[in-house]
Protein backbone atom coordinates (compact mmCIF):
# COMPACT_ATOMS: atom_id res chain seq x y z
CA UNK A 1 0.00 0.00 0.00
CA UNK A 2 2.77 1.99 1.09
CA UNK A 3 4.10 2.17 -2.64
CA UNK A 4 0.54 2.71 -4.37
CA UNK A 5 0.00 5.78 -2.12
CA UNK A 6 3.33 6.87 -3.31
CA UNK A 7 2.73 6.85 -6.96
CA UNK A 8 -0.38 8.31 -6.10
CA UNK A 9 1.27 11.45 -4.26
CA UNK A 10 3.70 11.43 -7.69
CA UNK A 11 0.67 12.03 -9.92
CA UNK A 12 -1.12 14.69 -7.42
CA UNK A 13 2.56 16.41 -7.68
CA UNK A 14 2.65 16.05 -11.11
CA UNK A 15 -0.43 17.30 -12.49
CA UNK A 16 -0.62 20.69 -11.58
CA UNK A 17 2.98 21.41 -12.98
CA UNK A 18 2.20 19.66 -16.39
CA UNK A 19 -1.42 21.27 -16.96
CA UNK A 20 -0.18 24.88 -15.78
CA UNK A 21 2.65 24.83 -17.81
CA UNK A 22 3.22 26.99 -21.15
CA UNK A 23 4.84 25.32 -24.15
CA UNK A 24 7.07 28.14 -25.82
CA UNK A 25 5.37 28.09 -28.88
CA UNK A 26 2.25 26.32 -30.65
CA UNK A 27 1.97 25.92 -34.40
CA UNK A 28 -0.78 24.22 -36.56
CA UNK A 29 -2.06 23.94 -40.49
CA UNK A 30 -4.43 26.22 -41.85
CA UNK A 31 -4.32 23.72 -44.59
CA UNK A 32 -3.22 26.44 -47.32
CA UNK A 33 -0.20 28.88 -48.03
CA UNK A 34 -0.51 31.22 -44.80
CA UNK A 35 -0.60 35.02 -46.79
CA UNK A 36 -0.62 36.92 -43.56
CA UNK A 37 -0.74 36.95 -39.60
CA UNK A 38 -1.70 39.42 -36.78
CA UNK A 39 -2.01 39.43 -33.26
CA UNK A 40 -4.08 40.92 -30.42
CA UNK A 41 -1.93 43.45 -28.22
CA UNK A 42 -1.45 40.99 -25.23
CA UNK A 43 -0.87 37.99 -27.50
CA UNK A 44 -3.75 36.05 -26.39
CA UNK A 45 -4.39 35.37 -30.39
CA UNK A 46 -3.15 35.49 -33.56
CA UNK A 47 -5.32 35.47 -36.41
CA UNK A 48 -4.28 34.24 -39.78
CA UNK A 49 -5.18 34.67 -43.45
CA UNK A 50 -4.67 31.90 -46.38
CA UNK A 51 -4.50 31.59 -49.95
CA UNK A 52 -7.36 28.80 -49.49
CA UNK A 53 -9.92 31.37 -48.39
CA UNK A 54 -9.69 30.74 -44.66
CA UNK A 55 -9.55 33.23 -41.41
CA UNK A 56 -7.80 30.54 -38.75
CA UNK A 57 -7.72 31.38 -35.26
CA UNK A 58 -4.91 30.37 -32.62
CA UNK A 59 -4.75 30.83 -29.36
CA UNK A 60 -1.82 30.86 -27.34
CA UNK A 61 -2.56 27.71 -25.35
CA UNK A 62 -2.44 25.72 -28.93
CA UNK A 63 -6.47 25.95 -29.10
CA UNK A 64 -8.47 26.89 -32.83
CA UNK A 65 -11.59 28.10 -31.42
CA UNK A 66 -12.42 29.34 -35.05
CA UNK A 67 -11.93 29.02 -38.52
CA UNK A 68 -13.81 30.54 -41.59
CA UNK A 69 -13.87 30.65 -45.41
CA UNK A 70 -14.45 33.66 -47.12
CA UNK A 71 -14.61 31.81 -50.35
CA UNK A 72 -11.66 34.23 -51.55
CA UNK A 73 -7.73 34.16 -51.44
CA UNK A 74 -7.17 36.07 -48.34
CA UNK A 75 -4.11 38.80 -48.78
CA UNK A 76 -4.17 40.91 -45.70
CA UNK A 77 -5.66 40.71 -41.82
CA UNK A 78 -5.77 43.21 -39.06
CA UNK A 79 -6.70 42.56 -35.53
CA UNK A 80 -7.46 45.91 -33.30
CA UNK A 81 -5.67 46.60 -30.25
CA UNK A 82 -8.34 45.38 -27.54
CA UNK A 83 -8.67 42.29 -30.17
CA UNK A 84 -12.44 43.38 -30.02
CA UNK A 85 -12.23 43.55 -34.19
CA UNK A 86 -10.62 41.27 -36.78
CA UNK A 87 -10.47 42.26 -40.62
CA UNK A 88 -9.55 40.67 -43.42
CA UNK A 89 -9.07 41.59 -47.32
CA UNK A 90 -9.17 39.21 -50.21
CA UNK A 91 -7.98 39.16 -53.64
CA UNK A 92 -11.38 39.25 -54.60
CA UNK A 93 -11.97 42.87 -53.16
CA UNK A 94 -14.22 41.34 -50.33
CA UNK A 95 -13.26 43.08 -46.96
CA UNK A 96 -14.96 41.44 -43.93
CA UNK A 97 -15.63 42.91 -40.38
CA UNK A 98 -15.00 39.77 -37.30
CA UNK A 99 -15.64 39.80 -33.45
CA UNK A 100 -12.83 38.15 -31.65
CA UNK A 101 -15.07 34.88 -31.40
CA UNK A 102 -14.97 34.77 -35.55
CA UNK A 103 -18.85 36.34 -35.82
CA UNK A 104 -19.35 37.79 -39.06
CA UNK A 105 -20.30 41.79 -38.56
CA UNK A 106 -20.16 42.59 -42.44
CA UNK A 107 -18.57 42.56 -45.63
CA UNK A 108 -18.14 45.20 -47.91
CA UNK A 109 -16.26 45.53 -51.78
CA UNK A 110 -13.60 47.44 -52.84
CA UNK A 111 -12.22 47.95 -56.16
CA UNK A 112 -9.11 45.64 -56.99
CA UNK A 113 -7.62 43.45 -54.87
CA UNK A 114 -6.82 44.32 -50.85
CA UNK A 115 -3.25 44.66 -49.93
CA UNK A 116 -3.20 45.88 -46.81
CA UNK A 117 -5.53 46.65 -43.69
CA UNK A 118 -4.93 48.75 -40.70
CA UNK A 119 -7.01 49.82 -37.49
CA UNK A 120 -7.31 53.09 -35.84
CA UNK A 121 -6.24 51.65 -32.41
CA UNK A 122 -9.90 51.04 -30.81
CA UNK A 123 -10.93 49.28 -33.91
CA UNK A 124 -13.50 52.11 -34.58
CA UNK A 125 -12.04 52.81 -38.12
CA UNK A 126 -10.32 50.64 -41.14
CA UNK A 127 -7.92 51.74 -43.79
CA UNK A 128 -8.35 49.48 -46.54
CA UNK A 129 -5.32 49.76 -49.33
CA UNK A 130 -6.65 48.15 -52.59
CA UNK A 131 -6.51 50.00 -56.34
CA UNK A 132 -7.62 52.97 -54.05
CA UNK A 133 -7.43 53.76 -50.31
CA UNK A 134 -10.61 53.24 -48.51
CA UNK A 135 -11.99 53.65 -45.23
CA UNK A 136 -14.78 52.16 -42.97
CA UNK A 137 -16.22 52.83 -39.57
CA UNK A 138 -16.99 49.68 -37.80
CA UNK A 139 -20.64 49.42 -38.54
CA UNK A 140 -19.36 49.18 -42.28
CA UNK A 141 -19.70 52.33 -43.24
CA UNK A 142 -17.86 53.94 -45.90
CA UNK A 143 -16.06 57.16 -45.11
CA UNK A 144 -13.97 57.96 -47.91
CA UNK A 145 -12.06 56.24 -50.57
CA UNK A 146 -9.26 57.87 -52.99
CA UNK A 147 -7.08 56.95 -55.22
CA UNK A 148 -3.57 56.73 -56.28
CA UNK A 149 -2.27 59.56 -58.72
CA UNK A 150 -0.69 58.08 -61.63
CA UNK A 151 2.51 59.32 -61.70
CA UNK A 152 5.76 59.14 -63.81
CA UNK A 153 6.75 56.38 -61.76
CA UNK A 154 3.14 54.03 -62.79
CA UNK A 155 4.61 53.25 -66.28
CA UNK A 156 1.09 53.56 -67.79
CA UNK A 157 0.11 51.08 -64.86
CA UNK A 158 -2.65 52.15 -62.76
CA UNK A 159 -1.12 52.44 -59.49
CA UNK A 160 -2.24 50.51 -56.24
CA UNK A 161 -1.85 50.97 -52.40
CA UNK A 162 0.86 48.96 -51.69
CA UNK A 163 0.73 49.64 -47.80
CA UNK A 164 -1.52 51.58 -44.95
CA UNK A 165 -1.02 52.82 -41.40
CA UNK A 166 -3.20 54.25 -39.10
CA UNK A 167 -2.48 56.36 -36.00
CA UNK A 168 -3.72 55.07 -32.48
CA UNK A 169 -6.23 57.79 -31.81
CA UNK A 170 -7.54 57.56 -35.66
CA UNK A 171 -7.04 60.85 -36.31
CA UNK A 172 -4.08 60.63 -39.40
CA UNK A 173 -3.44 57.90 -42.29
CA UNK A 174 -0.36 57.19 -44.42
CA UNK A 175 -0.33 55.12 -47.34
CA UNK A 176 2.41 54.32 -50.06
CA UNK A 177 1.87 52.98 -53.86
CA UNK A 178 2.97 51.15 -56.44
CA UNK A 179 3.96 54.28 -58.26
CA UNK A 180 6.08 55.75 -55.35
CA UNK A 181 3.92 58.06 -53.65
CA UNK A 182 3.61 58.35 -49.86
CA UNK A 183 0.42 59.86 -48.83
CA UNK A 184 -0.41 61.51 -45.02
CA UNK A 185 -3.72 62.08 -44.56
CA UNK A 186 -7.05 62.83 -41.98
CA UNK A 187 -9.17 60.77 -40.81
CA UNK A 188 -11.95 62.69 -43.37
CA UNK A 189 -9.48 62.14 -46.34
CA UNK A 190 -8.21 65.77 -46.36
CA UNK A 191 -3.96 65.20 -47.82
CA UNK A 192 -1.62 66.76 -45.65
CA UNK A 193 0.97 66.46 -47.35
CA UNK A 194 2.85 63.80 -49.94
CA UNK A 195 6.03 62.62 -50.37
CA UNK A 196 8.01 60.69 -52.81
CA UNK A 197 10.08 57.49 -53.21
CA UNK A 198 11.87 56.55 -56.78
CA UNK A 199 10.99 53.21 -56.76
CA UNK A 200 7.76 51.43 -55.48
CA UNK A 201 6.66 51.93 -52.15
CA UNK A 202 6.65 48.27 -50.11
CA UNK A 203 5.71 49.25 -46.95
CA UNK A 204 4.71 52.52 -44.87
CA UNK A 205 4.48 52.65 -40.72
CA UNK A 206 3.54 55.52 -38.60
CA UNK A 207 4.03 55.76 -34.51
CA UNK A 208 1.06 55.61 -32.13
CA UNK A 209 0.53 59.52 -31.91
CA UNK A 210 1.80 60.12 -35.40
CA UNK A 211 4.91 62.34 -34.54
CA UNK A 212 6.87 59.84 -37.01
CA UNK A 213 6.22 58.65 -40.50
CA UNK A 214 8.31 55.71 -41.98
CA UNK A 215 8.26 54.55 -45.35
CA UNK A 216 10.22 51.99 -47.21
CA UNK A 217 10.61 51.71 -51.35
CA UNK A 218 12.75 49.69 -53.87
CA UNK A 219 14.84 52.53 -54.05
CA UNK A 220 17.22 51.54 -51.29
CA UNK A 221 16.23 54.19 -49.24
CA UNK A 222 15.15 55.22 -46.08
CA UNK A 223 12.39 57.83 -45.55
CA UNK A 224 11.71 59.69 -42.13
CA UNK A 225 8.86 62.08 -41.84
CA UNK A 226 7.98 64.53 -39.41
CA UNK A 227 3.78 64.82 -39.11
CA UNK A 228 4.33 68.62 -40.91
CA UNK A 229 5.88 66.67 -44.08
CA UNK A 230 8.73 68.46 -45.65
CA UNK A 231 11.63 67.29 -46.69
CA UNK A 232 12.54 63.50 -45.00
CA UNK A 233 15.43 62.48 -43.41
CA UNK A 234 16.65 60.16 -45.97
CA UNK A 235 18.83 56.86 -45.54
CA UNK A 236 20.31 54.25 -47.71
CA UNK A 237 19.94 50.81 -47.45
CA UNK A 238 22.09 49.25 -49.93
CA UNK A 239 19.49 47.47 -50.93
CA UNK A 240 15.69 47.58 -51.57
CA UNK A 241 13.35 47.72 -48.81
CA UNK A 242 11.15 44.67 -48.67
CA UNK A 243 9.98 45.30 -45.51
CA UNK A 244 9.81 47.95 -43.07
CA UNK A 245 8.29 48.46 -38.68
CA UNK A 246 7.86 51.13 -36.70
CA UNK A 247 7.79 50.69 -33.23
CA UNK A 248 4.45 52.40 -31.19
CA UNK A 249 6.31 55.19 -29.38
CA UNK A 250 8.15 55.89 -32.87
CA UNK A 251 11.58 55.43 -31.47
CA UNK A 252 12.88 52.18 -34.01
CA UNK A 253 12.19 52.01 -37.22
CA UNK A 254 13.42 48.39 -38.57
CA UNK A 255 13.89 47.33 -42.14
CA UNK A 256 14.13 43.96 -43.91
CA UNK A 257 15.86 43.81 -47.05
CA UNK A 258 16.62 42.30 -50.78
CA UNK A 259 19.84 39.42 -49.42
CA UNK A 260 18.72 39.25 -46.07
CA UNK A 261 20.39 41.90 -43.93
CA UNK A 262 17.89 43.65 -40.93
CA UNK A 263 18.63 46.57 -40.07
CA UNK A 264 17.41 49.04 -36.77
CA UNK A 265 17.72 53.03 -37.05
CA UNK A 266 17.08 55.57 -34.68
CA UNK A 267 14.72 57.35 -36.71
CA UNK A 268 16.14 60.98 -37.86
CA UNK A 269 19.26 59.63 -36.18
CA UNK A 270 21.69 56.78 -37.26
CA UNK A 271 21.83 53.04 -37.64
CA UNK A 272 22.13 51.19 -34.67
CA UNK A 273 22.34 47.80 -34.98
CA UNK A 274 22.56 45.64 -37.93
CA UNK A 275 22.24 41.84 -38.71
CA UNK A 276 22.82 39.04 -41.50
CA UNK A 277 19.98 36.91 -41.51
CA UNK A 278 21.59 34.96 -45.18
CA UNK A 279 18.03 35.00 -46.89
CA UNK A 280 15.57 38.15 -48.34
CA UNK A 281 13.77 39.25 -45.20
CA UNK A 282 10.28 38.87 -46.27
CA UNK A 283 8.98 40.56 -42.72
CA UNK A 284 9.42 42.58 -40.13
CA UNK A 285 8.05 43.74 -36.64
CA UNK A 286 8.60 45.53 -33.58
CA UNK A 287 7.04 45.75 -30.39
CA UNK A 288 5.84 48.97 -29.00
CA UNK A 289 9.07 50.24 -26.74
CA UNK A 290 11.02 48.18 -29.00
CA UNK A 291 11.69 45.51 -26.74
CA UNK A 292 11.79 42.94 -29.35
CA UNK A 293 12.43 42.55 -33.12
CA UNK A 294 11.25 40.07 -35.24
CA UNK A 295 11.94 39.00 -39.01
CA UNK A 296 10.67 35.98 -41.03
CA UNK A 297 13.00 35.26 -44.43
CA UNK A 298 12.78 33.44 -47.75
CA UNK A 299 14.98 30.32 -46.32
CA UNK A 300 12.46 29.33 -43.63
CA UNK A 301 13.50 31.18 -40.51
CA UNK A 302 11.58 32.82 -37.81
CA UNK A 303 14.54 35.26 -36.39
CA UNK A 304 14.20 37.69 -32.71
CA UNK A 305 16.13 40.06 -31.00
CA UNK A 306 16.19 42.29 -28.57
CA UNK A 307 16.24 46.12 -28.68
CA UNK A 308 20.41 46.01 -28.59
CA UNK A 309 20.14 43.30 -31.74
CA UNK A 310 21.34 40.73 -30.02
CA UNK A 311 20.02 37.68 -31.04
CA UNK A 312 17.65 35.95 -28.69
CA UNK A 313 16.83 32.70 -30.76
CA UNK A 314 15.89 31.65 -33.86
CA UNK A 315 13.76 28.95 -35.55
CA UNK A 316 13.44 27.08 -38.23
CA UNK A 317 9.87 27.05 -39.91
CA UNK A 318 10.33 25.03 -42.91
CA UNK A 319 9.14 27.13 -45.27
CA UNK A 320 9.26 30.51 -46.17
CA UNK A 321 8.36 33.27 -42.72
CA UNK A 322 5.86 35.77 -45.23
CA UNK A 323 4.63 37.22 -41.96
CA UNK A 324 5.41 38.05 -38.40
CA UNK A 325 3.51 39.64 -35.49
CA UNK A 326 4.58 40.95 -32.17
CA UNK A 327 2.50 41.61 -29.48
CA UNK A 328 2.88 44.77 -28.06
CA UNK A 329 5.14 44.22 -25.04
CA UNK A 330 6.92 42.05 -27.37
CA UNK A 331 5.99 38.73 -24.93
CA UNK A 332 4.43 36.65 -27.87
CA UNK A 333 4.94 36.27 -31.77
CA UNK A 334 2.89 34.92 -34.77
CA UNK A 335 4.30 34.03 -37.86
CA UNK A 336 3.06 32.19 -40.52
CA UNK A 337 5.26 30.30 -42.83
CA UNK A 338 3.88 27.53 -45.71
CA UNK A 339 0.76 26.53 -44.80
CA UNK A 340 1.44 26.98 -40.66
CA UNK A 341 0.81 29.34 -38.51
CA UNK A 342 2.63 29.40 -35.19
CA UNK A 343 2.15 31.60 -32.04
CA UNK A 344 5.25 31.52 -29.72
CA UNK A 345 6.06 32.78 -26.08
CA UNK A 346 9.24 34.44 -26.50
CA UNK A 347 10.95 34.56 -23.74
CA UNK A 348 11.99 30.91 -24.36
CA UNK A 349 13.64 29.28 -27.57
CA UNK A 350 11.65 26.96 -29.17
CA UNK A 351 12.65 23.72 -28.69
CA UNK A 352 11.29 20.89 -31.18
CA UNK A 353 11.11 17.20 -30.51
CA UNK A 354 14.01 16.58 -32.88
CA UNK A 355 16.20 19.21 -30.94
CA UNK A 356 15.48 17.44 -27.42
CA UNK A 357 12.30 17.59 -26.03
CA UNK A 358 8.37 17.13 -26.81
CA UNK A 359 7.22 19.73 -23.74
CA UNK A 360 7.70 22.77 -26.37
CA UNK A 361 7.46 21.20 -29.13
CA UNK A 362 4.85 21.88 -32.15
CA UNK A 363 1.76 20.54 -30.73
CA UNK A 364 -1.89 19.65 -32.87
CA UNK A 365 -4.61 21.67 -31.16
CA UNK A 366 -7.19 19.19 -31.52
CA UNK A 367 -5.14 16.51 -29.99
CA UNK A 368 -4.56 16.01 -25.96
CA UNK A 369 -1.64 17.03 -25.14
CA UNK A 370 2.39 16.03 -23.51
CA UNK A 371 0.39 16.68 -19.72
CA UNK A 372 -2.68 14.31 -20.54
CA UNK A 373 -0.38 11.51 -21.92
CA UNK A 374 1.88 12.28 -18.69
CA UNK A 375 -0.76 12.13 -16.10
CA UNK A 376 -2.51 8.85 -18.18
CA UNK A 377 0.52 6.83 -18.03
CA UNK A 378 0.68 7.25 -14.43
CA UNK A 379 -2.62 6.65 -13.61
CA UNK A 380 -2.22 3.24 -15.66
CA UNK A 381 0.74 2.78 -13.58
CA UNK A 382 -0.77 2.96 -10.18
CA UNK A 383 -3.56 1.29 -10.85
CA UNK A 384 -1.54 -1.43 -12.35
CA UNK A 385 0.40 -1.82 -9.06
CA UNK A 386 -2.61 -1.14 -7.04
CA UNK A 387 -3.85 -4.77 -8.62
CA UNK A 388 -0.78 -5.91 -8.16
CA UNK A 389 -1.10 -5.12 -4.24
CA UNK A 390 -4.29 -6.50 -3.78
CA UNK A 391 -3.70 -10.18 -5.28
CA UNK A 392 -0.42 -10.54 -2.68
Amino acid sequence: MRRTALIIALIVVLVPAAVGAEASYHGISAGSIVNDVGITADGRYLVAGTGGGSIVCLQRDGTVPWNVSTGSAVTAVAVADAGSYVAAGTDGGDVLLFDGNGGRYWTKSVSGAVRDLAFAGDGRYLAVGSSRITVFDYRGEEGWSLAMRAGTRSGGTPPDVTSVAFTNDGNYIVAGGSNGAILFMNRQGNLIWEGLARGAVTAVDVSRDGSVIAAGSRDRALQIYGRAGGLPWAMPTGAPILALTLSGDGRFVVVGKEGGDVDCYRPNDALLWKDRTGSDVLSVDVSRRGEAVAAGTANGTVHLWNSNGDVRWSFDAGAPVGAVALSDGGDYLAAGAGEQAFIFRTADAPVTAAAGGTENATTDPTQAGGAGALIGLLAVAAAGTAGRLLRR
